[in-house]
């Protein structure tokens, strides 16, 4: 295939799922004539994916393919690859991830049967991303150190990596990274590689949960931002509802890009989900205020779609969000709008899940019952996202004895 015949292919396909009238097809159809003209001025020796990467790097400001500058850019850079991957007759991805880190090639393999293990143990996508770029890590510093296998690990080189991590990485990020190192040789296919037991560099992590303050926001702020929205057009009366699952459910930003119509019991008026993240069943009382929100987003905002998805996207194609959209860029200027301050917080959709949590402990709601709410496995998961509502941690506090 021809660079050509590539942009022709792409051009077609962005008006079929997107329509030719749409903003972004404009964009990106702006973008491949932009890419034929340079490649009609280069060199006739190059090859098409050398001209592609080129004209990546001069578009988007770095060197192919890394991870774009700004927001800006990033349609940029997605069109170019789209048409790269229709130039190596591959399906053009809906979303494109850079990598800062690469892993080192020599242990590629390794990397890949960890993520199987992992798959074949039913962990998510996203577990599986994560802890693949915590293992690059490790790789990364068995590279620089000139071990480039397994075998060749010694006790005094792992002491060092544990060693080298304490500059680097704040408590929670080290542990994390150490906490993967564990999983990653709890699997005898990696442990049985190595002449000494790694299991002891790793015992007694400690985690700093407490070095920053987590993002919740009070019951009111909630509400204020809520307001917020333009509940008038599409986008507000479907960001409206998520925010809304979030706020008063507890519901993750996966559980809410996961629901299907199935799960709603409109004759019983509850919502019946299995938690993405956990796969525990719940089941939930609909309140009159999600009820009509409901209504009003299926009726007036839902495109017509084979997808069983609640959540579908509003333009073409008609599809599920991709679990890596999570919102938060969408839903800040509504804490903007509200007048809540942010700085130092996260302000996401989990963020008001944690707020849930937090204001049910103001609300003199026991620790238990908050962990059935949001789904958690145990009480101890909970306590992680309660434990900085101050007021109750001070009345709960000892007075210090006078000597």
């Amino acid at each position: 295939m021809t660079l050509y015949d590539a942009i022709q292919l792409f051009q077609r396909h962005i008006i079929q799922n997107c329509g030719s009238e749409s903003k972004t097809a404009q964009a990106y159809i702006r973008i491949s004539n932009d890419l034929q003209r340079y490649a009609k001025e280069t060199d006739l020796e190059v090859s098409p994916e050398d001209v592609i990467q080129e004209y990546y790097r001069i578009i988007v400001g770095v060197p192919a393919f890394e991870a774009v500058p700004s927001k800006s850019k990033e349609r940029r850079g997605r069109a170019v690859q789209m048409i790269l991957d229709i130039l190596n007759g591959k399906e053009p991805k809906r979303k494109y991830t850079t990598h800062k880190r690469d892993c080192p090639i020599t242990y590629l393999n390794v990397i890949r049967k960890y993520e199987t293990f992992m798959r074949n143990d039913q962990k998510s996508d996203g577990t599986v991303r994560t802890r693949s770029g915590r293992i690059t890590v490790f790789f990364a510093f068995l590279e620089e150190c000139k071990c480039t296998s397994l075998e060749g690990i010694t006790p005094e080189l792992f002491a060092r990596f544990v060693s080298s991590l304490n500059d680097r990485y704040s408590s929670q990020g080290k542990a994390s990274i150490l906490y993967t190192l564990r999983n990653f040789f709890s699997y005898d296919e990696f442990s049985g590689a190595l002449s000494f037991d790694p299991i002891p560099f790793l015992t007694g992590i400690h985690s700093g949960k407490h070095e920053r303050l987590p993002s919740f926001y009070t019951a009111e702020e909630v509400r204020r931002i809520l307001n917020a929205v333009d509940r008038n057009t599409p986008w507000g009366k479907t960001v409206y509802l998520m925010m809304l699952l979030a706020s008063v459910y507890g519901f993750r930003s996966s559980d809410i890009k996961a629901m299907v119509l199935d799960n709603i019991n409109w004759k019983n008026r509850t919502i019946n989900i299995t938690q993405y993240k956990t796969h525990k069943e719940i089941s939930l009382p609909m309140t009159d205020e999600i009820l009509f929100a409901l209504l009003d987003y299926i009726k007036n905002v839902r495109p017509e779609s084979d997808c069983s998805n609640v959540f579908i996207r509003l333009r073409k194609p008609y599809i599920a969000y991709s679990m890596n959209d999570h919102f938060g860029d969408k839903i800040l200027p509504f804490f903007e709008i509200a007048g809540v301050d942010t700085k130092g917080k996260h302000h996401g959709l989990h963020s008001l899940r944690h707020s849930l949590a937090t204001n049910l402990l103001v609300s003199g709601t026991p620790i238990n019952e908050i962990a059935v709410i949001l789904g958690h496995t145990s009480a101890a998961s909970t306590k992680t996202y309660v434990w900085s509502d101050i007021e109750h941690l001070r009345a709960a506090a000892l007075e210090v004895p006078k000597k």
